[in-house]
């Protein structure tokens, strides 16, 4: 296990509206719970040893404000080899979770996965995928990128990838050979770059919005989906990016719920391997 997933379904007794991003309140709410338990989290973002997704309404719709008895849900992502997990889903299998300003969370259900990536063998493929993407934002080079770029999300995905096995004894094959201790072995940039290199945009629909996380700060970003097209002969690496990417977002801020998205395979096609 390298992180788990813990679903908080939630009601409120009173109206909250949001004037910022909502999933600052997810931040603040998660924040609260493992700060309360003894467990340090780091003001810097980018240093938390979680994500969190938006706050979803049944309809699966994100939400700009709370209504006292309707059903909500948050989802927050851990980092296993950055915090210890043992314990964190009993602090949120609550009845209540209260925050420090008084409010009070209701819960009405908790669902917990664990983060288990799975070895798969390598062959040579051409994978259809899509990805739904809820408000990214992507960064290079101090430079907003608000589309669905490849690009960005295989080395948002990648970058994850490497953190979060950082540690693990995770089997990963290359050539029919496992390895162990991915991070060390594995050469992840030049795989990304592959990925790349061999990755086309088959089609995307989305639109670019601006997001106001609060204190003047505000976040170029965008939603909607894309269709792509890869060739590789490390299948089992993409998929478990495509993994990753389902299991903690891809992204900038993505402890304050940027960056969830949802990513799938549409169709994947084996390729025989020509022998002289």
């Amino acid at each position: 296990m390298i992180g788990l997933l813990i679903k908080v379904a939630f009601t409120v007794d009173w109206e909250v509206t949001f004037n910022t991003w909502c999933g600052r309140f997810a931040n603040r709410l998660v924040s609260e719970v493992l700060g309360g338990a003894g467990f340090n989290v780091p003001h810097t973002a980018r240093e938390k040893p979680f994500t969190v997704s938006p706050i979803f309404d049944f309809r699966g719709r994100v939400v700009n404000r709370l209504i006292p008895g309707e059903p909500y849900n948050v989802r927050v992502s851990l980092i296993c080899s950055e915090i210890d997990c043992s314990t964190i889903p009993s602090l949120f299998a609550k009845d209540e979770l209260k925050l420090g300003n008084g409010e009070v969370i209701k819960v009405i259900g908790v669902e917990v996965n664990e983060v288990k990536p799975e070895v798969r063998d390598d062959y040579r493929a051409v994978f259809r995928w899509r990805v739904r993407f809820w408000p990214t934002s992507f960064i290079f080079r101090s430079s907003y990128i608000t589309w669905p770029s490849p690009a960005r999300f295989f080395s948002s995905a990648g970058l994850t990838l490497a953190r979060v096995l950082r540690g693990s004894d995770l089997l990963i094959s290359r050539g029919g050979e496992a390895l162990l201790g991915a991070v060390g072995d594995v050469d992840f940039k030049g795989f990304v770059k592959d990925l790349v290199f061999n990755t086309e945009v088959l089609s995307m629909r989305f639109r670019r919005v601006v997001l106001n996380l609060g204190r003047g700060r505000r976040a170029p970003a965008f939603e909607g989906f894309a269709e792509y097209v890869t060739y590789t002969d490390r299948p089992g690496l993409f998929r478990l990016l495509l993994d990753v990417a389902n299991a903690y977002g891809v992204g900038k801020s993505r402890a304050l719920g940027l960056g969830y998205v949802i990513a799938d395979v549409v169709e994947e096609s084996r390729l025989s391997i020509n022998r002289q």
